[in-house]
């Protein structure tokens, strides 16, 4: 069985081509990733919110610890993903299967995202004051609203 991305799950991914075509990079990683899911309205934005985060309050978090690149990259089309992007968008198709969801929504992606000990992604949540534990929680459950 093949899973599907969600509308809102590529809407991340191009947020995250876009961000990190902004601060001049040559590939997306996983704070881009993050900075993608807080650029959109989607399962994991509105779960983080639930869990009393401030989306607003982290992207700043995230965006002051990131480093800029000087010139624009070079690489036409879809900037490629870090190993450890790659990696944490393979989990999250995985979470999704281990989850029985035909659907691979950003929430998943989240999860996956915070399953990654001593990042930026996570350092930056902690300065927003985000309960990593209630969040994670919340994004295991089955949402009542799922994203298309």
């Amino acid at each position: 069985m093949r899973e599907a991305l969600t509308d809102a799950f590529r809407l991340a991914l191009q947020s995250a081509q876009s961000s990190a075509r902004e601060l001049n990079q040559d590939f997306v990683g996983t704070e881009h990733l993050m900075l993608g899911l807080l650029g959109i309205d989607g399962e994991a934005a509105r779960t983080m919110k639930a869990a009393h985060g401030d989306p607003e309050q982290v992207k700043s978090a995230l965006s002051a610890a990131l480093p800029r690149g000087e010139e624009p990259p070079v690489v036409t089309g879809d900037l490629p993903l870090s190993p450890k992007a790659q990696r944490i968008v393979n989990g999250a198709i995985v979470k999704a299967q281990a989850m029985r969801e035909t659907r691979v929504s950003t929430r998943f992606l989240l999860l996956s995202l915070l399953d990654e000990p001593d990042t930026a992604v996570r350092e930056a949540m902690n300065k927003a004051g985000t309960d990593l534990e209630t969040l994670q929680r919340k994004l295991a459950e089955k949402p009542t609203m799922a994203e298309a």
